[in-house]
Order: structure tokens, then C-alpha cells, then sequence
């Protein structure tokens, strides 16, 4: 009987995904692969067929979210850094849309089995928290990767200004040893200062990466942009992430302590269950002699 009932739900399903896409103009398994090979996104990760309709769900619901201005503004930004070209509605909706549809599998699961009901809806929250901070994750992922390289950045310029103030060139010049992250954005700043102005090419720079310390770095260049000296200010600069470097490494070190501490306490808990099962065997055993 359960076997029919699933049948009968899979079957159900089958027929109600057909008819909807006969009624909603969705293309084909083919033509939406096709459409994902020709519309690779920079941001999270490679989107898959069933993000691309999930993302078109929520896009005939997007009119009816209104967003606080300031969520959406934050929001906005974090899209921005992350390469990922949908609207905040849109990117919220998905996650709830997301999150809906694994919580209606957990439906018929109640009359055949209710436990495995409760793991579908906690699996559903599960997506929600995953999917709607994959945006904050990346970028948070992405900005420590890129103040990392930052202060050899920063090195660079400072010994280049002795003898050229010519900021594209540096750029140019730092963009062959740059890492993945960094030379991506350096790309782009090259080619919008090569086509545009120079100063809105670092500010679009500094907006991109949302980085304290690349923001001090960008003030520097529009200062030698200007015609300021910032030979000094960049040896300041370079001097101030040292002492940031040398403090991330010190908090790092001070963990490792903690660290080794919770490993040390939970082998001393394995050790202690090992000898109470061997002491409550011997036990249970002599009593069993015992009483025989």
C-alpha cells in the first residue's frame, strides 16, 4: 500500500510539472543547458537547471516584496561584489522559494512516514540559511583572500612612486604577479581607466572589493593622481598593515591553544567511555556469575 502511495505522488507530480510547463512558457531541459553554458555568473558557484527555474518562480513574485531601504541597499552591495545579477528581491525570494518547495515534499511523507517528514522540513530551513547567506559567505570568503594580498599591493606602489607616478602603469606592472581575485578586479579597473577617468575606475575599484585597506591604498593613488607626493603616505600605509598582519597573526596563534584543548577533551571523553563500557561488561558479567 505505502509503495501505491508513492507511485501515485511521483506519478501526480509528473503530471502536474508537464502541465505547468505547458501552461508557463519554461524551454527545455536541452535549451536551458544550453542557455546556462552561454550565461556562466562570476558569483557563488555554477547555477544549475533547477536555480534557473526556482529563479524564475521568484521573479513573478518579486512586485509583491516590498524591502526596507537599508536591507535593501546592504544588500545590493553584497549582489554587486558577488557577480550575482538578480535584484535583493529576487535573491530573497529564491531562498524562500527554495526552502517552500523542499518543505512541500514533507506533505505526503506525514501519512507514510512522519520522522522523516520533520527532516525534510528542518532540510528546508537548512536551504533557506544556505541559500540566502551564499551571497554574504562569498563575499566575506572573497575579501579576506583580497586583504591579504592588499598589503604587497601596497608595498608595490610604495617603492614604484620613488621613480614613476604613472598609476596605470604600476597597476599594469603589479597585474602579472597578481593573484586570482585581485587581478580579476585589476581587469577591470585597467580597462575602465583606460576608456574612462582614472578616479572613478579606483572608486569603482574600492566599491567592488568593500575593503578598509584597499580603501586607504585607493586614497594614496587618487592623491598621486592629483599630483600629491604619496610616497610617504604609502610608507605609512605599508607600515600600519604590518602591525594589522603581525595582530591577524598573533589572534591565529592564540587560537591554536583552544583548539588543541577541545581535540584533548574530547579524546578524554572517548577514553572514559571506553572504560565505562569495559568496567560495565566485567561488572554485569561477575553479576551474572554471581547469581548464577
Amino acid at each position: 500500500m505505502t509503495m501505491l502511495v508513492i507511485l501515485a505522488c511521483t506519478f501526480f507530480g509528473m503530471a502536474a510539472y508537464n502541465l505547468s510547463c505547458a501552461f508557463v512558457d519554461v524551454p527545455t531541459g536541452k535549451t536551458s543547458k544550453a542557455m546556462l553554458l552561454t550565461r556562466k555568473q562570476r558569483g557563488l558557484r555554477n547555477e544549475k537547471l533547477l536555480e534557473v527555474y526556482i529563479t524564475k518562480i521568484s521573479g513573478y513574485f518579486e512586485r509583491f516584496v516590498k524591502l526596507d531601504s537599508l536591507k535593501r541597499a546592504k544588500l545590493q552591495s553584497v549582489l554587486t561584489i558577488a557577480g550575482v545579477a538578480l535584484t535583493p528581491e529576487v535573491y530573497v525570494l529564491r531562498a524562500y522559494v527554495t526552502a517552500g518547495l523542499t518543505a512541500l515534499c514533507s506533505i505526503p511523507l506525514f501519512f507514510i512516514q512522519p520522522l522523516f517528514a520533520i527532516v525534510v522540513i528542518g532540510l528546508a530551513v537548512t536551504l533557506w540559511f544556505s541559500t540566502y547567506y551564499a551571497a554574504f559567505d562569498f563575499v566575506k570568503k572573497r575579501k579576506k583572500i583580497l586583504e591579504l594580498e592588499i598589503p604587497r599591493l601596497a608595498l608595490t606602489i610604495a617603492q614604484n612612486l620613488e621613480n614613476d607616478r604613472d598609476v596605470l602603469k604600476i597597476l599594469t606592472s603589479y597585474r602579472r604577479i597578481a593573484g586570482k581575485e585581485l587581478g580579476y578586479e585589476l581587469d577591470q579597473t585597467i580597462a575602465d581607466m583606460k576608456t574612462g577617468n582614472y578616479e572613478n575606475a579606483l572608486l569603482h575599484l574600492e566599491a567592488r572589493v568593500g575593503s578598509t585597506l584597499l580603501s586607504d591604498v585607493i586614497r594614496g593613488l587618487i592623491g598621486t593622481l592629483r599630483g600629491d607626493d604619496q610616497h610617504m603616505y604609502f610608507k605609512m600605509v605599508c607600515f600600519d598593515m604590518r602591525q594589522i598582519e603581525q595582530n591577524n597573526l598573533k589572534k591565529e596563534a592564540a587560537k591554536r591553544p583552544k583548539q588543541i584543548q577541545k581535540y584533548s577533551m574530547m579524546m578524554l571523553f572517548c577514553i572514559i567511555i571506553i572504560y565505562a563500557v569495559v568496567m560495565c561488561t566485567e561488572v554485569i558479567g561477575s553479576l551474572g556469575a554471581f547469581f548464577g
